[in-house]
């Protein structure tokens, strides 16, 4: 079924245990961001609350509705969205994980111009909400879904692995430019074991990972360009 005829979360989506696909999706830049608001403003914001606040709610919000339904939202940890799918959702459909990944780019660049104050806004840290942009990871594994407290979360070697992947090495190679980084996990099971540009990142605790740069906003069929 064609995605604008689901609606609600992926079957299977609040399974005890399963293979999944992790993705982490954050947007960088937001620190030095909210820093500069901060020094711009001040703590206590007696004046207000500064515009920058609502920004990140709206950013982490088109990128919540741009994942749907293929992911479900799991939580938000910051300035990132860690969403989930059933491996057997998505596997062997790497075209339509490469669209929605497409779509929620747009939505998010869409949200991010018009977060852009009026060039008579006198504050120097807001207008530059037009740096922040977005680097994903996606991953393939088996997680447990665990109640923690009133909610719950998932768990596992897999979503260790996923959340290491976004400290990285990959601007190193690419430049500032959004991307999605795709485990081989990932890419083999959706069909993409070619897709981009060959990378690979080693951590002490998570071994070898290697997988494949897209670039987000460009030409995600020819991938990364070396």
């Amino acid at each position: 079924m064609e995605r604008d005829e689901r609606s609600g979360p992926p079957a299977g989506a609040d399974a005890p245990a399963g293979e999944r696909y992790l993705l982490l999706a954050d947007i960088s830049g937001y620190t030095g961001f909210m820093a500069g608001v901060e020094q711009e403003h001040g703590v206590d914001f007696s004046g207000g609350i500064p515009a920058a606040y609502s920004v990140l709610g709206d950013l982490l919000g088109a990128v919540i509705e741009g994942l749907e339904p293929d992911f479900a939202l799991v939580k938000l940890e910051g300035d990132a969205v860690f969403a989930a799918a059933p491996a057997a959702n998505l596997d062997g459909r790497g075209d339509r994980v490469l669209e929605t990944l497409a779509a929620t780019y747009r939505a998010f660049v869409d949200g991010r111009t018009r977060a852009i104050p009026a060039s008579d806004h006198v504050c120097t840290a807001c207008p530059t909400v037009a740096h922040l942009d977005l680097k994903a990871v996606l991953h393939r594994g088996h997680a447990v879904r665990q109640r923690v407290g009133s909610g719950s979360d998932l768990l596992g070697p897999a979503v260790t692995v996923a959340h290491r992947l976004l400290k990285n090495t990959i601007r190193e190679r690419i430049g500032s430019r959004p991307y999605l980084f795709i485990t081989d996990a990932a890419a083999s099971a959706l069909g993409l074991p070619e897709i981009g540009l060959a990378h690979r990142e080693e951590y002490p605790d998570a071994g070898l990972v290697e997988g494949r740069i897209v670039e987000l906003g460009g030409p995600l069929q020819q991938g990364v360009p070396t």
